[in-house]
């Protein structure tokens, strides 16, 4: 068998020397990752180019980090959970701690915001989790385009369908599961305990507290405070419509108050 020329050998022992003496961790991060290199101490997740971006951002991470994820400080560190493109970034510039100590997978666009996902530990859908704090120590399932806006789903532990979920504070400790195209407007299905099918509860307050002793049907209490702090079983279909002009009360809703009888609601300006 012929011996490989000399010059060869030189070349190889050249390149061999050459990687040796590159700075650590140069090979280890695919191109535009782990920015700056500290970005990634203590990561053992795979990452996609551009991943990583920000102070501590993938400090400790476990999770696998797709392409173009996990930007800011903080964005996904102690995460385990992996995350799809473009997912776990900040709206903002100076916004942190995106998926800190996330355990759910997070889908492509999932995850964006300040604080959006922290402490999360259910499966997030694509372009979930949209908003400040949105999805914060969630425990439910997330289906793609749910909660969007400042504080919706944080601390939620049902799940929720698709585009459900819209506004500030939409869903906040909802206990119940909520059904598609449900719960749009500011803290409706607040604190809601019961569940809600398809198309309900859309309307600012429109199922908070609602649904204790009953689930919420389909197209049902639609139209601000529609059933706020109504214990339920609604029928789908029912309950829809605006509050009463005189007395600010929803279409369906249960006053709570400690005198009896009720005061009437102060309308609504």
């Amino acid at each position: 068998m012929a011996r490989p020329p000399r010059a060869l050998i030189a070349l190889l022992l050249t390149i061999g020397l050459v990687v040796l003496l590159l700075p650590a961790g140069a090979l280890a991060f695919p191109v535009g990752s782990c920015v700056p290199p500290e970005a990634c101490e203590g990561n053992t997740g795979s990452l996609q180019t551009n991943a990583c971006v920000g102070r501590d951002s993938c400090r400790d991470n476990s999770g696998n980090i797709n392409k173009d994820a996990c930007h800011g400080p903080s964005a996904c560190e102690e995460n385990s959970g992996d995350v799809g493109i473009g997912g776990c970034v900040g709206l903002e510039v100076d916004d942190e701690r995106v998926c800190l100590l996330n355990q759910g997978n997070v889908s492509k666009g999932g995850c964006v915001g300040n604080l959006a996902c922290f402490d999360n530990q259910g499966a997030v859908g694509e372009g979930a989790c949209v908003g400040g704090m949105v999805c914060q120590s969630n425990l439910g399932r997330i289906s793609k385009h749910a909660c969007q806006g400042t504080s919706s789903c944080f601390e939620n532990q049902g799940t929720v369908g698709e585009n459900s979920c819209v506004g500030p504070d939409a869903c906040i400790e909802n206990r119940g599961n909520v059904a598609k195209n449900s719960c749009h407007g500011p803290s409706a299905c607040e604190d809601l305990q019961g569940n809600v099918s398809a198309g309900s509860c859309n309307g600012e307050n429109a199922c908070q507290s609602a649904g204790s002793e009953g689930a919420i049907g389909t197209n049902a209490c639609n139209g601000n405070r529609a059933c706020l702090n109504n214990p339920g079983p609604i029928a789908a279909g029912m309950c829809n419509g605006d509050p009463n002009p005189t007395t600010g009360l929803g279409v369906c809703e249960k006053p709570v108050c400690l005198a009896s009888p009720c005061p009437a609601a102060r309308p609504r300006d």
